[in-house]
C-alpha cells in the first residue's frame, strides 16, 4: 500500500510491482534463466606503514598494489549458459577445488 497526497487529501493505494528477471547478455530472454557467481582477481591500492617516520615524528606510508578476489554474479539463459561454459571448460579442466573463502578487508600493515 502506498498513501500520496493529492490535492489536500491522503489516498491509500495499492502498488502492484512485477519484477522481471532477464538474461544479462540477451535481455529479451526471460525463462530457464540460471545465476552463476564467480569471482575475479582485482587490483587494488592499500596504504602501508614503512617502519620509518616523517621529521615530525608521524609515521610514513606508502601505497602498496594488492590482488584481491571481486565476486561478481550473472543471470544467463539457456544459450548464454551454454556459451558461458565453452568458454570456462579449458579454465575449469585446469582448476583445483578450494573452499570459500572468507576475505578480510585490506588494512595497514606495518613492517617488522
Amino acid at each position: 500500500m502506498k498513501t500520496i497526497e493529492v490535492g489536500g487529501q491522503a489516498i491509500t493505494t495499492p502498488i502492484f510491482v512485477q519484477r522481471i528477471d532477464f538474461d544479462d547478455l540477451a535481455p529479451e530472454v526471460t525463462d530457464g534463466l540460471t545465476t552463476v557467481k564467480f569471482a575475479v582477481t582485482v587490483s587494488e591500492e592499500m596504504e602501508d606503514l614503512t617502519g620509518e617516520t616523517h621529521e615530525d615524528g608521524s609515521p610514513m606510508t606508502e601505497i602498496k598494489e594488492i590482488q584481491v578476489p571481486k565476486w561478481l554474479e550473472v543471470d544467463l539463459g539457456p544459450e548464454s549458459l551454454k556459451r558461458y561454459e565453452e568458454v570456462m571448460t579449458p579454465f575449469l579442466a585446469a582448476a583445483r577445488e578450494t573452499e570459500a573463502p572468507t576475505v578480510p578487508a585490506p588494512r595497514k600493515r606495518r613492517k617488522k
